[in-house]
């Protein structure tokens, strides 16, 4: 090459080098500014959030799903950065100053969520059957006026379920009692769910929902006669760390979850009460109760290992206690000496166990679970004696469910259990505790003692085929075949239903079911009960419709009939002191409106009428159930005010329930005490039950975390509910009890 020609060259790249070099300090001088957008109050990634600046706003970025983005900035100066998003209330300004040579500041910015419609979630039915179900979302039943944030306590606000008039624990449902229902969390079996007063062990955040299945269950479900519920707890978050501490008026509790790993995740939970700690006990008429005291936890740990497996660990616990001392002079103890000085009782329960879910073809899902439970019952009652039990119980749970073509859905299910009971009984005898007789006076019945180890194993086996005849018509059939170990019986019980789509909004549903349930521990025990026993059998009927008028309005409608048969009674036998010689039944009808949270106002309401009746065939005497209540009607409203301010009302009413009137005395005992003489059982009527409960919430959103506030006033309008009455020592009076309800509850909630 020429020296002219090399000249020239190098004159023609300095020219371009100088044509380009605006565009090259330009470049030189851009600024990349990047941040994170969060919601409000949770600090959640808000995903496709628009960050934009203000004066130019060609300059834009989209959040990633980690509610990252970043901008680049052509030059120094001062920019204003607004950040908004389909679903925030408004957008979020920062002003950025950008200086030369100086890295800019990473930017945040809080998205406060605007009232929208609340986000559809559309899952698959953890159980397709329909026939006497009953769902209901966790956060329906938490923000129910007196229900202190406990979802479960609320559950006598649905139809056909029936509590005492003092406030129980447990619901009776459709005629049956209290003991008559089994309970599942997450599917594993759990034996403690309330505690004294009907607060439920699990914490209200972590129920997601609940299946309520009052008549013809499915055959993998345990033998009761009574009704199912089905408890959905929810799976920790995966996307952080998080926290929630609350506290009201008689407890607090914290929750502590958020993921492990890539695909492990975890929560812990606990509860105390603290309302002993504040008011040590309360004194009337010779009577001092000190203010019972419970605790409880709840735990899961979640492991997806693949695609088609998932290991979880559950554990679930509680404990409560409660001391009575009752004076020599007072009138309980006049009217029953073995009652006087102190009474205590204390019970726990606790539970663990693992769940793999696997599935083992495209189409085949297994469900396999090992756990532990153990409970123990400790009480020491005056002179009459003292009662300790401990249960330790392992068991193994396995259903699959089996497609067999388009029509067809097959589900099997096993179930074993390995139960080792220790008693250490040296207490006074009654055996008519079981509602159907009178006269029961603890001082004169005999002396018992027990002290040994049994074991009580049972294994169950089940089928149930659901099969699509066509699109709008399915059929269900089971069968469910029991063998209870300790009473060496066995039982094989038969299960149909029938689901009919009339449109696409009506669901026609009828059901029959043949159910047993073993008697209580007391009836069954050698010295305290019978061993001769057979279990108390149910049938079950049911016809039911439910219909989605739109997107905001339900209703259903449900008629039943269940015949009971060998319910056990006691007897003036000494050898066998229990025999299966009453039957019974229950009918009635439910309606349910509901009006779901799609807008500002929700609620539903509930009717039932119902007719519960128990007949003594050894006598031919017939008379009313003793949680008979022919009308029992619930109205829950709740209103959204603002994002901020919530109010919500619950109406009750239930006709007065049964009772046994004393009508007079009728010699002595040999202690010179008056021998009371009774009526018919549950010949009289308590009078009807109303009370009003109002309640508001308050909900305060702060950049990185939450505090949610509720008051609660209970039985606004102060209706003096007589749930029985005392005749005495001497059966000379009839003096009204009333039921004792907290005036007024309220809780605070902080979450991070």
């Amino acid at each position: 090459m020429s020296l002219l020609l090399r000249n020239r060259l190098l004159t023609l790249s300095s020219i371009f080098i100088f044509m380009q070099s605006p565009v090259l300090f330009a470049q030189e001088a851009n600024v990349t500014v990047s941040g994170i957008v969060y919601e409000m109050g949770n600090k959640k990634p808000f995903q496709a959030a628009i960050v934009s600046v203000r004066e130019n706003e060609s300059i834009a970025a989209v959040t990633e799903t980690d509610g990252t983005f970043s901008l680049t900035l052509p030059e120094p100066g001062t920019y204003t950065i607004v950040a908004t998003a389909l679903g925030a209330a408004n957008p979020e300004t920062e002003t950025l100053q950008l200086e030369a040579g100086v890295k800019p500041s990473s930017l945040t910015f809080y998205l406060r969520p605007a009232t929208i419609l609340p986000e559809v979630v559309v899952s698959a039915e953890r159980n397709p059957n329909q026939v006497g179900k009953t769902v209901i979302k966790g956060e329906e039943m938490r923000n129910i006026a007196g229900s202190s944030g406990d979802p479960l306590k609320s559950l006598s606000s649905l139809p056909g379920v029936a509590t005492s008039n003092s406030g129980g624990s447990a619901p009776a449902i459709r005629g049956s009692g209290p003991g008559d229902n089994f309970y599942y969390a997450d599917s594993i079996p759990v034996g403690k769910v309330f505690h004294f007063g009907g607060l439920s062990v699990f914490n209200g955040d972590l129920i997601e929902d609940f299946n309520l299945y009052s008549a013809a269950f499915a055959p993998y479900y345990d033998n009761v006669t009574g009704a199912i519920l089905d408890i959905t707890l929810r799976n920790p978050r995966t996307d952080r760390m998080g926290a929630k501490v609350n506290v009201s008026l008689i407890g607090a509790d914290f929750l502590i979850e958020g993921p492990a790993s890539d695909n492990q995740s975890f929560y812990i939970a606990a509860r105390r009460s603290y309302f002993d700690l504040l008011i040590h006990s309360i004194s009337n008429k010779g009577v001092t109760i000190q203010i019972p005291n419970y605790w409880d936890f709840q735990g899961k740990y979640i492991w997806n290992v693949n695609a088609d497996n998932r290991l979880s660990a559950h554990m679930t616990g509680s404990g409560d206690a409660i001391r009575l001392e009752i004076a020599s002079d007072s009138d309980l103890a006049k009217t029953q000496p073995d009652l006087a000085g102190s009474l205590s009782s204390m019970s726990s329960s606790a539970t663990q166990a693992v769940v793999w879910d696997s599935r083992l073809s495209s189409t085949i899902n297994n469900k396999l679970i090992f756990g532990h439970r153990t409970g123990m019952n400790e009480a020491s009652i005056g002179s009459a004696g003292s009662i300790y039990i401990i249960i330790n119980s392992n068991f193994i749970r396995e259903k699959i469910i089996v497609p067999i073509g388009e029509k067809h859905e097959v589900t099997l299910s096993t179930n074993t259990s390995y139960n080792e009971i220790g008693l250490d009984l040296n207490i006074k005898n009654t055996n008519c505790g079981t509602g159907l007789t009178t006269g029961c006076d603890l001082s004169t019945a005999p002396l018992v003692q027990l002290k040994d180890i049994f074991m009580a194993n049972a294994i169950d086996g089940s089928v149930q085929e659901r099969w699509r005849i066509v699109p709008a018509l399915t059929l269900i059939g089971g069968m469910r075949h029991s063998v209870d170990g300790y009473l060496q019986q066995s039982y094989t019980e038969p299960r149909v239903g029938m689901e009919w789509n009339w449109s696409e909004q009506t669901l026609l549903s009828a059901g029959w079911g043949r159910h047993n349930q073993q008697p209580t521990g007391q009836q069954i025990a050698p010295g305290f009960g019978n061993t001769q026993l057979t279990h108390v059998r149910a049938d079950h009927s049911m016809l039911g419709i439910s219909q989605k008028v739109d997107r905001d309005w339900s209703w259903k409608a449900e008629v039943y009939y269940k015949k009971l048969s060998d319910i056990v009674i006691g007897v003036n036998d000494p050898n066998i002191n229990y025999v299966n010689g009453a039957s019974g039944a229950a009918y009635g009808a439910e309606l349910l409106i509901k009006k779901e949270e799609t807008d500002q106002l929700s609620g539903w309401l509930s009717v039932t009428l119902a007719k519960s009746e128990r007949r003594n065939d050894l006598t031919g005497e017939t008379f009313r159930f003793e949680y008979d209540q022919p009308i029992n009607t619930t109205l829950i409203a709740n209103y959204k005010l603002t994002q901020e301010w919530s109010i919500g009302g619950k109406w009750a009413y239930t006709s007065g329930r049964p009772y046994t009137p004393i009508t007079g005395t009728s010699g002595n005992y040999s202690d010179g005490r008056p021998i009371p003489v009774y009526a018919g059982i549950n010949s009289g009527t308590l009078p009807d039950y109303h009370r009003l409960d109002l309640r508001i919430d308050r909900h305060l959103l702060y950049n990185t975390w939450k505090l949610n506030a509720y008051f609660e006033l209970n039985n606004v309008y102060q209706r003096q509910n007589i749930v029985g009455y005392d005749y005495g020592p001497n059966y000379d009076k009839k003096d009204p009890i009333v039921g004792f309800v907290i005036p007024f509850s309220f809780g605070v909630q902080g979450e991070f």
